[in-house]
């Protein structure tokens, strides 16, 4: 049970300017949009830039409510920033942009972070060929830590990925690199629509699925955090569990 010091809590904001309609997916990082009510904006172009590779194709459905924002950037050819998506009863967040600053929010949160008071926290670490998302330390422990997000759900299943991800697979083999070098070394999964617990989705690439057990196996640390986007604001709802390898 989740206790009311963890639950609901505010953990980032991430603010918007317009809710349009969305039309089509024009290409992997552009949408077509249109506003619901005459304005001075609605005189713009009507694209907006995606910040996610992933297929989303249960998202993106002509008619449903996109949350944009004006893009900071007023000489890009993309006047706006898709935000999130509105789908049933919920808002989903779709522009992984934000998912840094959403867990190092999470890490410096002692009651949320799975590694309890982290002392130092570096983004973007190198690591032979690739980077890592982070290195932290904690009074006893080095940790390598990789973030990935989640929006594809069945069931009440989250599921990862959305499409298939030689690099995920890569991020993994090498967290259990770093694992077998004597760090500690984990993934934590942002979960952006309702779930009960979380399985890698062997159905779109299955040598994730594989690796994604084995580090498991090994000693990688595995967090899924369902997560809510309410009213411009992130909230943590709960962790969730993994589902045991049935493949």
């Amino acid at each position: 049970m989740k206790s009311k010091s963890e639950s609901n809590k505010n953990i980032y904001t991430i603010d918007y300017d317009e809710t349009v309609i969305f039309k089509e997916r024009i290409t992997r990082f552009t949408v077509n949009f249109d506003f619901k009510e005459k304005s001075e904006n609605s005189k713009s172009e009507n694209l907006a830039h995606l910040h996610d590779s992933g297929r989303l194709t249960e998202l993106l459905v002509k008619g449903n409510e996109l949350l944009i924002k004006k893009a900071e950037n007023e000489n890009r050819k993309t006047k706006w920033d898709v935000v999130g998506v509105k789908v049933d009863d919920e808002t989903i967040l779709i522009n992984t942009a934000y998912h840094r600053y959403i867990a190092e929010s999470i890490l410096k949160n002692e009651k949320l972070s799975p590694f309890g008071k982290v002392k130092s926290i570096k983004p973007e670490v190198k690591y032979n060929k690739s980077r890592i998302d982070f290195y932290l330390e904690t009074e006893k422990d080095k940790i390598y830590l990789e973030v990935k997000g989640c929006t594809l759900i069945e069931n009440k299943v989250a599921t990862f990925p959305g499409a298939p991800s030689v690099r995920a697979t890569k991020h993994l083999n090498e967290l259990m690199e770093l694992k077998k070098e004597g760090y500690r070394a984990a993934v934590l999964i942002l979960v952006f629509r309702k779930s009960d617990i979380f399985r890698p989705r062997h159905e779109i690439d299955k040598d994730f699925a594989e690796a994604f057990y084995k580090a498991k196996r090994k000693g990688v640390e595995v967090y899924p955090m369902l997560l809510s986007y309410k009213n411009k604001n992130i909230y943590f709802e709960k962790k969730l569990e993994i589902l045991r390898k049935s493949f």
